[in-house]
This record gives C-alpha cells, structure tokens and sequence, in this order.
C-alpha cells in the first residue's frame, strides 16, 4: 500500500521520499560501521597500552613499524606518526617533539569524528525535507480541490497521504542520526581524553629515551678529554 502510494505521488514527493529514505540508510550504514569500529578502536587501545607499557623506553621509538598490528588503535597510531617523524630527523628539541604529538593528536581526533557530521546534517535537515513534502502533500490536495471544484474523501486523501508519510520519513531518518550523533559524539571524547592523556606520557618518555641515548655520548666525551 505504501509503495502504491508513492508511486503514485507526485514527482517532488517521489524526490523527497527518495532523498530522505537514502539518508536514512547512509545514516544506519554508519551506524553499523561506527559500532563495529568503535568497538575495535577501545580494544586494540587496550592491547596496545599493555604492549606499550611493558615494553622498553629505549626500544619503543625503534619498533615503530610493529605498531600494525595494533591498528586502528589511536594510541598506536599516534605513536607510530610521531616515532617515524622523530626518528627520520637528525636532532630534536622538546618544543618541536610537542609539536609533533600535538599536530598528531589533532589528527587521530579529526579522524575518528570524521562521520559525526553526517549524523548532524541528516538529524537537522530531514525533518524540514520532510516538512517540505508534507506541504507540497497540502497544497496538492487544494490543487485538486480547484481543479476539481469538489470536496471529498477522494480528492484530498491522496494529497493528505503524501504529506503524512514525507512526514514520518522525516522523522525515521532524523531520530536515529540524532541518536547517533549523541552516543558516537560521547564516544569521541572519551577516546580524545585517553588521547590527551596519553600524549603527555608520550611526550615524557620520548624525552627520556632521547635523553638516555645521548648521556653515553657525553659520558664517552668527557671520559677522553680526562
């Protein structure tokens, strides 16, 4: 019946429902991707925090290239940038080294919000695509009213039908984006505070294990001149 219906409709109705049923799945198309992703983002974050610490300060900024396996953690991914763009550079110094993980950290974070603007364009703008063909619906329906110069059941139920159902799809694709929205957006930050935090150990402990590989060298120097 409801398929009927909208072949029935008019060609602009036809266009809105076309517009606002692809939004609804772009939107549980994502859903399900961030669902899955998500779920694989907190725990590679968990297998990789257990690897990170158990492993050697010396050795972490060489093993950059095992970090693989620990993707699409961010941490892991962070590390990994930030260790291949320390070591290909001859000296460092500590503001650059913040620079670095800061610039990094901004990236893993834009990344993983990629998609959150999807959820709040179709959770702001169905509804009023929506609105739109249940007043194209009304004004049909009066179209048909003049043209036929008759009121009745038949002349205004399939004008009042499509503005009705524009209207449902409107909000069909608009509650679950909002819903969406709202969880995945919660999620983001709790993922950017682990990030922030992170950095600052990340930062602490680059700084140390550059620290240690040069402290030999002086050591060395001083021990010749004597």
């Amino acid at each position: 019946m409801i398929l009927e219906g909208i072949m029935k409709a008019t060609l602009i109705v036809k266009i809105v429902v076309f517009i606002l049923i692809s939004s609804s799945i772009i939107s549980w198309a994502l859903i399900i991707y961030n669902l899955i992703n998500f779920k694989k983002i907190e725990d590679k974050d968990a297998e990789f925090i257990d690897f990170f610490l158990s492993s050697e300060t010396k050795d972490f900024l060489r093993s950059y290239s095992k970090y693989d396996s620990f993707l699409p953690s961010p941490l892991a991914k962070m590390t990994q940038e930030v260790a291949a763009a320390i070591s290909s550079k001859k000296e460092i110094f500590k503001e650059r080294i913040s620079r670095i993980i800061e610039q990094e950290a901004k990236n893993i974070i834009n990344e993983i919000s990629k998609f959150q603007f999807i959820y709040a364009t179709i959770a702001s703008s169905a509804p009023f695509i929506g609105l739109f063909g249940t007043v194209w619906g009304i004004m049909h329906s009066f179209h048909q009213i003049g043209k036929l110069g008759k009121v009745g059941l038949e002349v205004v139920a399939p004008g009042i039908s499509e503005a009705l159902f524009t209207t449902a799809m409107g909000l069909l694709a608009a509650i679950p984006a909002v819903i969406a929205y709202n969880f995945f957006q919660n999620k983001v930050k709790r993922i950017s505070a682990r990030i922030e935090f992170f950095s600052n150990e990340l930062e602490s402990l680059i700084i140390k294990s550059i620290e240690s590989s040069k402290n030999p060298e002086q050591q060395k120097t001083v021990s010749d001149r004597k």
